[in-house]
């Protein structure tokens, strides 16, 4: 599934969207507030490429370089987008290493206080992976 950027720029009232690569063309929307980018930019996609709005992922990225704010609250936005990707990354990869830890012997509570997460989620994990297993 094809992944867009999209840079959301601050335009007076407004977000302006842009996605700089739709199969070789530039599509731009806009929206009114941040959260409402999403579907705005994801409807002008799916016109330019006749799909369903659901047949592709976005990456929207805010660019505050025309908004004024600090260096520290720019920082601290980066280290949240930052957390974000990580955890993403994290639950990826959660499900693997349920599979690893468990099959190396670890108890479902051992494997739970590793991973950080709690042992009844550690149980349904091991549930989703049988029942995609067993299909």
């Amino acid at each position: 599934m094809n992944t867009y950027r999209v840079t959301a720029t601050r335009d007076g009232d407004w977000w302006s969207l842009v996605a700089s690569d739709v199969q070789g063309r530039e599509v731009a929307s806009q929206s009114r507030r941040l959260d409402q980018a999403d579907a705005a930019i994801r409807e002008a996609i799916a016109l330019v490429l006749d799909v369903d709005g659901d047949a592709f992922e976005l990456a929207i990225l805010p660019d505050l370089r025309h908004v004024d704010v600090s260096d520290d609250t720019l920082e601290a936005l980066e280290l949240r987008r930052a957390l974000t990707e990580l955890s993403v990354q994290a639950r990826r990869r959660t499900p693997a290493a349920v599979a690893e830890l468990r099959a190396a012997g670890l108890t479902v509570r051992d494997v739970a206080q590793l991973l950080g997460v709690t042992p009844s989620r550690v149980s349904q994990i091991e549930r989703q992976a049988h029942l995609v297993n067993s299909a």
